[in-house]
């Protein structure tokens, strides 16, 4: 039987918070400004901005209003990187 998954796996996967910082950029957003919408301490922002912390669905609302960019998409974005990260470990573990 043919592993469905394993054609779909990428080479390397992104954190969403890569396109959170390049919207930032393209609206002249700062980071205080993400920790004001989201209610969340400075610290909690930094780790989502580093890729240490994934987007929860009040962040994904938060950012939402902030950005213009719909909930959904954020969300979405969360989980397709959740299942290709754990795709890309699956790969290089069948691999060793």
């Amino acid at each position: 039987m043919k592993n469905l998954a394993n054609d779909m796996i990428p080479g390397d996967v992104f954190h969403p918070s890569e396109t959170i910082l390049e919207e930032m950029e393209a609206q002249n957003i700062r980071q205080i400004d993400l920790v004001k919408a989201t209610g969340y301490n400075k610290s909690h922002i930094s780790l989502l901005l580093k890729g240490k912390r994934g987007i929860t669905i009040p962040i994904a609302i938060a950012l939402e209003k902030l950005l213009g960019i719909d909930a959904k998409f954020w969300i979405r974005l969360q989980k397709n990187y959740e299942l290709n990260k754990e795709l890309l470990e699956l790969k290089h573990m069948q691999a060793s």
